[in-house]
C-alpha cells in the first residue's frame, strides 16, 4: 500500500526534532533545535513556552528547506508531564513545569501515604509523584492560590503547539493518561481526581483521539513554516508511547528499553494492566493499545556527572562535532576503564538517584551514595558501579514488567547508552537475557509516523511496526557474568532498604547547611 511522506516532530525537555520520512520509512531528512531550561528555585525546572514555540517553528522551517518533496502530513510527539497556566485571555501565567519539576513533592509524599493515592492511581495509571499534573495543581492550590484563581485552561505541551497549529486547545488521550486526571475506563476526566487537586474538565483542553486529525494548516502559516496549504495534522501520542512504535516493540512480550538523559522500560498491551502496588504507569497509546512500564530518573545524566567529576579534560561526542581535531572522547575513556574492572566492580555498589528517583521507587527525597568503597577502588571501578548502579535499576522496573505481563521474550534497547559497548554489554549481563538493537534509532519520531499512516489506514495495524523495524544486532549475556550479576542484583536491592529510612535524615541534614 502507497504511504504518504510524514513530517513528525518530537518536543522534548531540552530540544525539538523534525523529522521527515518517505513511504518506506526512512528517515529523509533531521532537524535539532534546542532551548534552555530555567530552574529558578532548587527543584524547579521549567521550559519557557516562547523558547518553545520558536524553537518548534525553527526546526520545522529548517527540516523542510532540505528536501524537495514536502510532506502533506504533520503529527506530534511531546514529553509527558508539562503543564503551565492561562489566563482569561489565553496568555500564560507560568512557564512550563516539565516532568523534572519537583516543586510537589511534599504534597506527592502525602498523597502517597494515603488510600486516597492508590485509589487514584487505580483509575488513572498514573503513578503518585510530584512530575504528574495532578500533584502540580495541588502544589499552585495551596501554594500560589492567587494566581490559581486567574487560571481559566491549564495545558500541556502538545495542546499549547496545537493551538498554535490550528487554533484549538486539545490534548490526546495518551497524553491525558499521564496527567494523573483521566480515567483509563470510562476514557474521560477523572471526577474525583480533578476534585482532588481542585480543577474542573472546563479548565482542561478537550480530549481527542491520538489517531485523530486535528484540522489542517492555513494558508499563511503554511508559507510562514515552508509546508503546503492545508497540510493535515495528526494529534499524535505521548514520546514514551511512540518510542515503543519505533523500535517495533509493539507486541505482548516485546519490551522496549531505553537509556539516554533518563531511561526506560515499556511494553505495550492490549488493556489496562496496574500494578496492585502503584509502581508502574499504565498509559493509552491508542482505543485498543496501552503501555505499561516505568522510568527511572538516573541515565545519561550521571555520565555527564562522570565527566566533569573524572575527566573534565575530556571533550563531550557533542562537543567534538566542533572540535574534531580532538581524538579521545569519553565514550573512549569509558570503555577503556570500565573494560578493565571485572564484573561487580570488586565490591563498589553505587545508587544512583542523584536525581531523586522514579519507577520503582517513587520518592523525589531519595538520594545517591556508593557502598563498599575502598582504597584499592580506581576512577574505573567508580565509572563501572555508575553503569551497574543504572543497569540494576532499570532490571528492577523490568522485574516488575515481567511480574504484571509474563516474561518478555525480546527486548529491544535504544539511546544513547548503546554508544558505550561496555554498557550495552553490562546491561545485557544484568538483564540475563539477549538483547535486540534495532535498525532504525530515531524512536519516537518514527512512531509518529508509524502511528500518522496508521491513522490514514496506510497500514493496517500498529502490530505491523514490527515488520518495519527489523533487530540488525543481538548482544547475549555471558554465563558467567550474569550469575555474578545475579547476586549482585540481590545485594543492591538490600543496599536501597537498608537507605531507605535515612533519605529523609539526609535531606533534612543537608537543608541545615552552614555558610561559609
Amino acid at each position: 500500500m502507497e504511504r504518504e511522506w510524514i513530517l513528525s516532530v518530537d518536543v522534548g525537555t531540552s530540544s525539538v526534532k523534525a523529522a521527515i520520512f518517505n513511504d518506506q520509512a526512512e528517515l529523509v531528512a533531521e532537524q535539532s533545535c534546542g532551548y534552555p531550561l530555567v530552574q529558578p528555585h532548587p527543584g524547579w525546572v521549567e521550559q519557557d513556552p516562547k523558547d518553545v514555540l520558536q524553537a518548534f517553528k525553527e526546526a520545522i522551517r529548517e527540516v523542510l528547506n532540505q528536501v524537495d518533496q514536502k510532506p502533506k502530513v504533520l503529527v506530534l510527539s511531546t514529553a509527558m508531564h508539562a503543564l503551565m497556566g492561562l489566563d482569561d485571555q489565553e496568555q500564560p501565567l507560568t512557564r512550563f513545569l516539565t516532568w523534572a519539576d519537583q516543586r510537589a513533592q511534599k504534597w506527592a509524599s502525602q498523597l502517597r501515604a494515603e488510600q486516597k493515592g492508590l485509589e487514584i492511581y487505580q483509575r488513572t495509571g498514573t503513578p503518585i509523584h510530584a512530575m504528574s499534573s495532578l500533584l502540580k495543581l495541588t502544589w499552585f492550590r495551596e501554594s500560589q492560590p492567587e494566581l490559581f484563581k486567574q487560571v481559566k485552561l491549564w495545558v500541556d505541551l502538545k495542546a499549547y503547539l496545537i493551538h498554535a497549529l490550528v487554533g484549538e486547545w486539545l490534548i490526546d488521550e495518551s497524553l491525558a493518561s499521564a496527567t494523573g486526571l483521566y480515567n483509563l475506563k470510562n476514557r474521560m476526566w477523572d471526577e474525583e481526581a480533578l476534585a482532588w487537586c481542585g480543577v474542573t474538565q472546563a479548565q482542561l483542553p478537550r480530549l481527542v483521539k491520538t489517531t485523530d486529525c486535528v484540522g489542517v494548516i492555513g494558508r499563511d502559516l503554511a508559507q510562514r513554516l515552508g509546508l503546503p496549504e492545508n497540510t493535515r495534522i495528526i494529534a499524535g501520542a505521548s514520546d514514551g508511547a511512540l518510542a515503543n512504535l519505533g523500535v517495533g516493540a509493539v507486541v505482548p512480550g516485546s519490551l522496549a528499553l531505553s537509556i539516554g538523559t533518563s531511561g526506560a522500560a515499556r511494553q505495550m498491551v492490549r488493556k489496562p494492566q496496574l500494578d496492585p502496588q502503584g509502581r508502574l504507569f499504565c498509559y493509552v497509546v491508542d482505543h485498543d493499545h496501552y503501555i505499561i512500564g516505568g522510568p527511572i530518573n538516573n541515565g545519561g545524566i550521571l555520565l555527564r556527572w562522570l565527566e566533569s567529576l573524572f575527566a573534565p579534560e575530556i571533550k563531550t561526542n557533542r562537543e567534538l562535532a566542533s572540535s574534531p581535531e580532538q581524538t579521545q572522547n569519553f565514550y573512549e575513556v569509558l570503555n577503556k576503564e570500565v573494560s578493565a574492572v571485572a564484573p561487580g566492580s570488586d565490591g563498589l555498589f553505587c545508587l544512583p538517584y542523584l536525581t531523586g528517583e522514579r519507577a520503582p521507587l517513587w520518592r523525589e527525597d531519595v538520594s545517591g551514595s556508593f557502598w563498599g568503597l575502598r582504597l584499592t577502588h580506581t576512577r574505573g571501578h567508580l565509572m563501572r558501579a555508575v553503569l551497574e548502579g543504572i543497569s540494576y535499576q532499570l532490571n528492577s522496573v523490568v522485574k516488575l514488567l515481567e511480574g504484571l505481563a509474563g516474561p518478555a521474550h525480546e527486548i529491544r534497547a535504544t539511546g544513547g547508552f548503546i554508544q558505550s559497548k561496555v554498557w550495552a554489554e553490562i546491561l545485557t549481563d544484568i538483564l540475563g537475557s539477549p538483547l535486540g538493537i534495532p535498525k532504525h534509532t530515531q524512536g519516537s519520531a518514527l512512531g509518529g509516523a508509524f502511528l500518522a499512516w496508521y491513522a490514514l489506514g496506510q497500514i493496517q495495524s500498529l502490530e505491523d511496526c514490527a515488520k518495519l523495524i527489523p533487530v540488525t544486532e543481538v548482544k547475549k549475556p555471558n554465563p558467567a557474568y550474569k550469575k555474578r550479576y545475579q547476586s549482585g542484583y540481590a545485594l543492591f536491592k538490600d543496599l536501597i532498604h537498608l537507605g531507605e529510612t535515612q533519605f529523609e535524615k539526609l535531606n533534612e541534614f543537608a537543608k541545615g547547611g552552614c555558610n561559609k
